[in-house]
């Protein structure tokens, strides 16, 4: 497979979506509560919409034929750390 090529077969693939922290998680100092929740938890972003959203974004970009290729996914909701900026991190690896 080339750079660039749109993947037409089975494939895997694993994201981590990253998620700011709401500012009620802070202390004034900037430090976090320790009541702060450690897992991103939200209502508002449930991880299937959010796998389901990003595979029809692959096909939508060219990057997928069509997200029934996609045979095996990981996915993972966290909390940005530290200078992280809010998004994704997707890996897709092309099976045999």
């Amino acid at each position: 497979m080339q750079v660039g090529e749109q993947i037409s077969g089975a494939c895997a693939v694993s994201i981590v979506f990253r998620f700011r922290r709401p500012k009620a998680h802070f202390k004034t100092n900037g430090e976090l509560r320790e009541t702060a929740p450690r897992h991103c938890i939200t209502r508002k972003n449930d991880i299937d919409k959010c796998c389901r959203s990003t595979l029809d974004g692959m096909v939508q970009g060219e990057l997928l034929v069509d997200d029934c290729l996609v045979v095996s996914i990981s996915a993972e909701k966290r909390y940005c750390v530290g200078a992280e900026q809010p998004g994704a991190v997707i890996d897709v690896m092309p099976l045999a």
